[in-house]
């Protein structure tokens, strides 16, 4: 199955910092969280507002994100 995606028409091989900037496995978050980061092209990008930006640094929160982020697995209090 590999040999027929990249043998498709404009198909090409990722880098390793576009591989490190596919957001995969990770838990989703709220709707009113929005993040970004910049890829080595100084573009910007989505990001997980939850881990940090392949580069290393922290995601920036988009204008218009509430940044009323809370982990997904943040433990609830004892009542």
């Amino acid at each position: 199955m590999l040999k027929n995606i990249i043998n498709l028409e404009g198909a090409h091989m990722l880098s390793a910092n576009e591989q490190k900037s596919i957001l995969g496995g990770l838990p989703v978050q709220p709707a009113n969280c929005k993040c970004f980061c910049y890829n080595t092209s100084n573009q910007k990008v989505s990001a997980y507002c939850f881990s940090y930006c392949p580069d290393g640094t922290i995601p920036g929160l988009e204008e218009g994100s509430t940044g009323n982020c809370k982990f997904p697995l943040e433990p609830k209090p004892e009542l």
